[in-house]
């Protein structure tokens, strides 16, 4: 390649090939290239691009998915912040969803890779049995944790275990909103928590044994500081990346309060993902302006989390 380039340019000095000619040909060879790329540009634009578009138009019309969309400028956007107050609602618990699930989840799956890092008798198993959960789908796992945990007419195994030795359990169906929300996330780091650990274990593998005999000679003695001067450090581009895709996928965060809250007690845990199911049917317009708002919210915390991470990386 590097010769070819040499005689081609030996050609334009000596007047053999003309410079409009030549860049007539790294033109076409640059068509050429990104037209390999066309396919996958038209499915991203058919299926990302103009739904997005599509859904932010929408947030400005009057629409109940029957008859045709009126233009009514910002008034959709007027009601979710100023009218309704369940969306605002659905923004906090939303917030709240993701500051108590975004960290359970990763200090767990952390936690989980450690303890099945080295090589012991039976490691094989329980790395099975960290990861099952992650096979699981989200609507069974929710109705065995809504089984198991019920404060209804028929109680669950853990309330009637407790009742048994006079300890009443909150009743997180009816009345309690933050025993809810915690039953909520409970379910879903224990179904979600298998995600982290796989990649912190390959992050763990992946670093050198030679950093951790090199430790010992300056002084580093025990795991604890081996952890904190060596794996911990190390495991930072994972770590940015778990905190990354645990964060969208905890703002978008759905299956679990349908199957075991349905958005309840008292919209406790109405998400805005929830909030958006329930008003698409009746107030189109009104759940797409909710829409565009969310994807404008995750846009940025994604960016910031983004620009943190690589400076912290740059002073590692």
């Amino acid at each position: 390649m590097q010769q070819a380039k040499v005689q081609e340019q030996g050609r334009v000095k000596a007047g053999v090939v003309g410079p409009q000619r030549r860049g007539q040909s790294v033109v076409l060879k640059q068509v050429q290239a990104f037209s390999f790329t066309a396919p996958a540009l038209a499915l991203i634009a058919i299926f990302l691009v103009y739904p997005i578009c599509y859904v932010v138009y929408l947030s400005f019309q009057r629409w109940n998915l029957l008859g045709t969309p009126v233009f009514i400028g910002l008034q959709n956007y007027h009601t979710i912040f100023f009218v309704d107050p369940t969306f605002l609602k659905s923004i906090s618990v939303t917030a709240l969803f993701v500051v108590l699930a975004v960290p359970t989840q990763v200090a767990l799956g952390l936690l989980m890779a450690i303890l099945i890092e080295d090589e012991f008798r039976g490691r094989t198993f329980f790395r099975t049995v960290f990861f099952i959960p992650m096979v699981i789908s989200f609507v069974a796992a929710g109705i065995t944790f809504e089984w198991m945990f019920s404060t209804g007419a028929n109680p669950g195994l853990f309330p009637t275990l407790l009742s048994n030795i006079g300890i009443t359990f909150p009743d997180w169906q009816h009345t309690n909103g933050l025993a809810a929300m915690i039953m909520v996330v409970i379910m879903n780091t224990w179904k979600s928590a298998g995600f982290s650990m796989i990649l912190y274990l390959a992050g763990l593998q992946s670093i050198s044994p030679e950093l951790y005999e090199a430790s010992q000679i300056d002084g580093v003695g025990n795991a604890w500081q081996k952890f904190r001067h060596i794996s911990w450090p190390l495991l930072a581009p994972t770590t940015t990346l778990l905190i990354i895709t645990n964060t969208i996928g905890s703002f978008q965060a759905f299956t679990p309060f349908l199957v075991m809250t349905n958005g309840g007690p008292s919209e406790a845990t109405t998400s805005i993902i929830f909030y958006i199911y329930n008003t698409f049917a009746t107030r189109t317009g009104v759940a797409t302006a909710a829409g565009t708002i969310f994807l404008i919210v995750v846009l940025i915390i994604t960016a910031v989390q983004l620009t943190v991470s690589r400076r912290q990386e740059s002073y590692l």
